[in-house]
């Protein structure tokens, strides 16, 4: 063989081969580092949110295991009307009330109460204009006169890259 014949045969890589392999993988690697990216924050987003949600109707489960007086109609629990509380839930899942110390990684969450029990004149619960049907203020399931009391439990956190506050809100209708 000559020296001519051994060059064609071999075969071999040139460093433009390799470089220009080594940036498609590079793209690769960084397009599936966003997508995980992406995703964890996605999924960070979704359990705050959940999170939120329990606080929400464990608060609105203690309401309805209070009770709702007959006179006057839920006047037990008027003292919750724009109440706010503070608690802070930590990565193993426990609530607190106080803001944990040390090392503990705990989201601040706000959950304020909104009750209203009486028709308000600038409301569709007012009465005498006909709208908001059935009314506040109306017979009850069993005939008796009564009030029913909406009650709104709205739990709000700051969610970071994020402008302004993320809320949840459940309501529902209480009647003695």
């Amino acid at each position: 063989m000559t020296r001519v014949d051994m060059r064609r045969q071999t075969k071999g890589v040139t460093l433009l081969e390799v470089m220009a392999t080594m940036a498609v993988m590079l793209l690769g690697i960084a397009a599936a580092m966003t997508v995980v990216t992406q995703t964890t924050r996605s999924n960070r987003r979704t359990l705050t949110a959940n999170q939120a949600e329990l606080i929400a109707e464990r608060t609105l489960e203690n309401i309805r295991a209070r009770g709702c007086a007959l006179s006057p109609p839920c006047g037990n629990l008027v003292g919750l009307d724009g109440t706010r509380e503070i608690f802070y839930q930590t990565a193993g899942g426990e609530l607190l009330t106080a803001k944990p110390t040390g090392t503990t990684i705990a989201r601040q969450y706000e959950v304020a109460l909104d009750l209203d029990g009486t028709p308000l004149a600038s409301s569709f619960e007012n009465p005498t204009t006909g709208l908001g049907v059935p009314a506040v203020t109306r017979n009850l399931a069993d005939g008796k006169p009564g009030n029913v009391v909406n009650v709104r439990v709205s739990v709000s956190w700051e969610e970071p890259g994020r402008t302004g506050r993320q809320v949840y809100v459940l309501q529902t209708r209480m009647a003695p």
